[in-house]
């Protein structure tokens, strides 16, 4: 009788009641996922940039030792700047004990 009973009462969908709750999850995951590729995307990049930074400080330092003879040069503009006035005042020195 019990049997019969429990054939003949209605029966309850419980699935619909979880479905909220499986696409709160579902949407949860997909949620996770992304933001876990977006920060792998990020670190790799990251990662390039200080290898690309690295490179760069190397060159900058032969740079700098490829490039030191032009502030050598700008010494010896001034010095020749200089030699070049002093022998214009000599000239005109001379210039001046011919008359």
């Amino acid at each position: 009788m019990l049997l019969f009973l429990a054939q003949q009462a209605p029966q309850i969908d419980r699935a619909s009641e979880y479905d909220w709750w499986y696409i709160g999850l579902g949407v949860g995951f997909t949620i996770v996922v992304v933001v876990v590729i977006l920060v792998a995307t990020i670190l790799t990049l990251a990662q390039r940039i200080g290898q690309q930074a690295r490179t760069a400080i190397g060159a900058v330092g032969e740079l700098r030792v490829a490039t030191s003879p032009v502030w050598e040069l700008q010494k010896a503009n001034g010095s020749i700047t200089a030699i070049w006035k002093a022998a214009e005042s000599a000239r005109g020195v001379l210039g001046g004990l011919k008359r």
